[in-house]
């Protein structure tokens, strides 16, 4: 059993950022999937991805119906710009993206605003040099090139992966139009390329997720406030 109270729309300037573990047995809820839904869990042939598909879906209801106050079986999702999809019910005001790595599980809501979340488990000896040649800029792959930390290419990907997730962009379209900038403390900034506005019109947290993740989030407009959230399994 799982218990959401009910959740007013964040206030302006305001983001939510609910995370939950995908290994949670409370998420199983068969009942609140669409028709669509299932045919797209039955088509996954991996045992895991297809039980963490399935718990995925069944969390991103139960938060969003707490906003929208419908039961959560009753919700419809559509797809907008380049598919990134969007409630058909509910509060036309509502804005949500969500991210799942491995078992960590994180969902951005806010009101109103464009916005884009990413989540990446860090993978020890990969060839991360080779991957950011081939996805990021030649400046990024200096900064990979020159750094023996496996997490700075995870930073700078959950950034990238934010960034373009926030204007509702195709992944591999959008990765070269953003580059990431590091600070001389080895703090990440990023640069859109072709938007000449002041780079303060979006705000930006990053973090460390249990020592395992790295994961960043995007939304537009200065200043705004994070607000960590979850709910309680009674499993």
């Amino acid at each position: 059993m799982i218990r959401i109270r009910e959740q007013a729309l964040p206030a302006n300037g305001a983001v939510h950022i609910w995370r939950l573990s995908l290994d949670d047995p409370a998420l199983d809820l068969p009942e609140l999937l669409s028709g669509d839904e299932i045919t797209r869990f039955s088509g996954i042939s991996h045992p895991k991805a297809r039980l963490r598909f399935f718990r995925t879906r069944c969390a991103l209801r139960l938060i969003l119906a707490s906003y929208v106050r419908r039961p959560p079986s009753e919700l419809t999702f559509i797809p907008g710009e380049n598919g990134k999809p969007e409630l058909s019910t509910g509060s036309p005001r509502l804005r949500f993206n969500l991210s799942h790595s491995g078992y960590c599980f994180l969902l951005s809501v806010v009101a109103e605003y464009d916005i884009g979340i990413d989540i990446e488990q860090i993978h020890a000896n990969r060839d991360y040099a080779a991957l950011a040649r081939r996805f990021f800029t030649a400046e990024e792959s200096l900064l990979i090139d020159s750094c023996d930390n496996d997490s700075l290419f995870y930073r700078m990907w959950v950034l990238k992966e934010a960034a373009v997730k926030a204007r509702g962009m195709k992944l591999l379209a959008g990765l070269d139009r953003f580059e990431c900038l590091q600070s001389e403390e080895g703090d990440l900034t990023i640069r859109d390329k072709l938007e000449h506005a002041d780079g303060n019109d979006w705000s930006i947290r990053q973090w460390l997720v249990d020592e395992k993740f790295v994961a960043a989030v995007m939304v537009r407009g200065a200043e705004a406030e994070f607000i960590n959230k979850g709910f309680r399994s009674l499993w």
